[in-house]
This record gives C-alpha cells, structure tokens and sequence, in this order.
C-alpha cells in the first residue's frame, strides 16, 4: 500500500515547480499521499497497544518490547515521506526575497547566517542529549526505559517536524537578505517551519522530565528536569541569534517536540 501511494504522488507532482505553484488537483494529491502516509505511521504506533491490550505498568518491564520497534519504525517512515516524495526540492527564484511578506512579530531576525550561534546551538543540543541519557543510564530499569522514550520522542518529533517543513516550503530569514543569492540553491534553506532543532530538544527535555517524575518517591521532576527544560529553550532561542529560524519556528518545534514526548510516554506498549 505505501508503494502504491509513492507512486501515486509521484505521477501526479512536478518536480520542477514548489508545491504552492503546482496545480490545485496536484497539490491535492500531494497532500492526501502525505496524510496517508502519516496515518499509517501513526496507526504504526498505536495499533500495538491495541493488539497487546497492556502498558509497562500491567507486565513486566522491558527496556525495549515491539511496541518500541514499531514506533521506531513509524517514525522512520514519516521521516523518510520527504525523501520519498521530493516536495519542494528546487531552488529559490526570489532571492533576495520581500521581505514585508514575512509577518511583523517573525521579520525581526532576518540577518545573513551567523555561524558561531549556529554551532552553539548544535553543541547546547548535542550536550542536553548526552547529559540527560548519561544520567538515566544509572537509573536502572526504569532509566533504561526512558533512554528508549526519549529516542522513540526524538524520532516522532523529528519525522513530523521534517513532514511540515517540506509541505510548507517556508524560506528561512537568510532568503530575505542580499546573502541569499548566494545560498538560494540550498534546499533547506526553505525548511524554516518548524524548527528541528527545538523540536527534538523540547521532546528531549520532555521525556526526561516524564522519566524524572517516574523515578521520584513524591512524583516530581525535580529541579533537573528545569534544568533540561532551561536547555531546549535555549536550543531554540540560539537557533533564533543564528538568524536560522523565526520565532514561530521556534514555538511550533517546542510544541511539536513536547507534545510528541507526552504521546510517546502516554501510549506505552
């Protein structure tokens, strides 16, 4: 079925036009093959606990079970939609872009790319997810488990995150300055919504903070899991100084990646 609606989308959409300069009937099936798409990548989720009938609570704790591959394995698929499909893939014809299109609370951080908070904000997120694992790994069973929630977390918030991005199409501030002539022919340069960065940080942060509560004796997070919280939000918040994103990536990514870890550790398998 999923090669059917693979072939499908890419019979009817043009590559060689962005998704809003194609035909309404084309962006039509674009957009039920992608929701498709996701449906069964959700259903890839969900359908286990319906067929096992139990959560981690109700058996025996498992650091991993086939609950954990499966929901591995649907995140897989939505992330890989993108690939599959090669949604607004061609260059930018606008740069440098108008920049009155761009809403008045986003246009503030349009500026070229500045690189040292760029790299900042990869090493802010690169450390919130060592620290936060290398922590639970000494947490026994129950930290294990959470190890597994946090990257089950990290997958669904990046794969919706990637889905949204290509079907939205939406330049980053950089197109709207005269240094994107230079990089108009970078394809993520017109991934801008959500933010990625924020979502897998905040899905991160989330599912510690859901782990953390398990683990204390009075069901509170504790101080650490503010900490972690602190961190995702200056993932985003860094990738905003990068001129990488706008305030409304950075929202959407942290509401993305929050609420994927809420699903990931309330559907337990």
């Amino acid at each position: 079925m999923l090669g059917t609606i693979v072939i499908d989308l890419r019979l009817h959409s043009d590559r060689r036009c962005p998704l809003r300069q194609q035909s309404p009937t084309a962006k039509k099936h674009l957009r039920v093959a992608c929701g498709a798409l996701g449906v069964v990548a959700l259903a890839t989720l969900c359908i286990p606990v319906l067929v096992l009938g139990q959560t981690r609570e109700e058996s025996p704790r498992r650091i991993i079970g086939p609950g954990d591959i499966a929901s591995v394995a649907g995140a897989a698929i939505l992330f890989a939609v993108p690939k599959l499909t090669e949604i607004n893939s061609d260059p930018v014809r606008c740069a440098p872009c108008d920049r009155s299109s761009v809403p008045f609370f986003d246009r503030w951080v349009i500026a070229p790319m500045r690189p040292v908070a760029g790299r900042a904000s990869d090493i802010l997120h690169v450390s919130l997810w060592a620290v936060t694992w290398l922590e639970l790994v000494n947490d026994g069973p129950v930290g294990h488990a959470g190890i597994v929630a946090s990257l089950e977390s990290t997958l669904w918030a990046a794969g919706t995150v990637q889905l949204a991005k290509v079907l939205t199409g939406r330049k980053r501030p950089v197109l709207y300055t005269d240094s994107g002539i230079e990089v108009a022919h970078v394809v993520s340069n017109q991934r801008s919504w959500p933010s990625g960065h924020s979502a897998t940080a905040a899905a991160l942060a989330t599912s510690y903070c859901l782990t953390r509560r398990e683990l204390s004796s009075d069901n509170s997070p504790g101080w650490r899991c503010w900490l972690a919280m602190a961190g995702a939000v200056g993932v985003g918040v860094l990738r905003m100084a990068a001129a990488k994103h706008y305030p409304s990536d950075v929202l959407a990514g942290l509401a993305a990646g929050t609420a994927a870890a809420f699903v990931v550790h309330t559907v337990k398998f």
